[in-house]
């Protein structure tokens, strides 16, 4: 089964200041991303306490996503890095 992959408003603005910020650094996570169209729970990603939501770690940069089966979508929630 394939999913939608659903970028928020909050998540790509957050994908844009780190390319301006990192530049091609973040080409991991992005294609990381995508791949969760075809596997929305890959070993790099963990559950995120009692909710629904997911975490997916690419070296320095997080995602938070949640996935939602009634409309097969994949929803990117958040993007960030541990670095300040």
């Amino acid at each position: 089964m394939n999913y939608t992959i659903i970028w928020e408003r909050m998540a790509s603005e957050g994908l844009k200041r780190l390319r301006a910020r990192d530049g091609d650094a973040v080409k991991p996570l992005v294609k990381a991303i995508n791949s969760l169209a075809t596997d929305p729970e890959p070993s790099a990603s963990s559950k995120l306490g009692g909710t629904d939501l997911r975490r997916l770690r690419v070296g320095i940069y997080r995602a938070t996503y949640e996935i939602d089966g009634t409309t097969v979508a994949v929803k990117v929630l958040m993007v960030g890095s541990t670095a300040a």
